[in-house]
């Protein structure tokens, strides 16, 4: 039985399929993880997300940003010009797909692996049990019957900074952002949702798992993804970055994870 970990597919469904030919995964027996951002941009959404969803109990999928933009279409948002997400929205099954995508969780914790795995980052300020405890408060939101209403205030929204002071409404879209947008934050929990590629220009601003006394590194290694520009980080504790940006025209990268937070790079396919 083995683990894998894939990183963001954004509908290269041929690279995917390669990637598990390659491996020879077996859904009897193995699990795949995959990081979010299952959809959008590349050419094949549709059968990615309908592939993924017929895995069943094999296959473990966290929310990234373009997961939850089409959600947001499907509650009523306006789509941006270079989304490919027309194909699912208009399927047949389009219903069965969306409910499926809705009952996705944030976060992804499995205590015999110590392994974490979320689309984007975490808080430094979060311990593991705070990270789980705000992603299962979004995940609530997303199944409830309010959902649609929810996706919405996403799709419009302007995320706050900082995290917002209990009982407001915002403070759910802060949890959102922080798992699904996260690149650069501060020790404190500033974050600079608008810096995407580069470094930022905040001299306290570091990669959100470079700070070294972050809470949620005393229990679990963290697998993720959304930071194409970055590429592959497989040399710092606590964490492996698997965005290798096939749908950009470089890679699709699997992982094996392994007891311990350890892991091994076992196929790459390129776009």
């Amino acid at each position: 039985m083995a683990v894998y970990a894939v990183g963001d597919i954004q509908g290269c469904y041929k690279q995917l399929r390669k990637l598990l030919k390659r491996v020879k995964f077996n859904a009897a027996k193995d699990t795949l993880w995959c990081v979010g951002d299952l959809v959008n941009r590349g050419p094949d959404s549709l059968k990615t997300i309908r592939f993924l969803k017929d895995l069943g109990d094999a296959c473990v999928c966290v929310l990234g940003n373009h997961d939850l933009h089409l959600l947001e279409l499907a509650a009523g948002a306006s789509s941006s010009r270079s989304d490919t997400l027309k194909q699912v929205i208009d399927a047949p099954d389009c219903k069965k797909l969306i409910k499926w995508l809705r009952f996705r969780p944030l976060l992804h914790h499995d205590a015999s692996l110590r392994w974490t795995m979320v689309h984007a980052g975490l808080h430094p300020a979060w311990t593991l049990k705070r990270a789980i405890n705000r992603a299962k408060h979004v995940e609530k939101r997303l199944r409830g019957k309010g959902w649609k209403d929810f996706c919405r205030q996403l799709n419009q929204v302007k995320f706050p900074v900082r995290k917002p002071y209990k009982g407001r409404k915002s403070r759910a879209l802060f949890s959102v952002a922080v798992m699904t947008r996260t690149r650069y934050c501060t020790s404190d929990g500033a974050f600079s949702w608008s810096v995407r590629s580069g470094k930022s220009r905040k001299y306290r601003d570091k990669p959100w798992y470079a700070h070294k006394r972050a809470k949620w590194q005393r229990r679990t290694s963290v697998v993720y993804g959304h930071w194409a520009a970055q590429g592959l980080v497989t040399d710092q504790p606590h964490v492996l970055g698997l965005d290798s940006g096939c749908v950009w025209g470089n890679t699709l990268t699997l992982a094996r994870l392994r007891k311990g937070g350890r892991f091994k790079i076992v196929a790459q396919v390129g776009a």
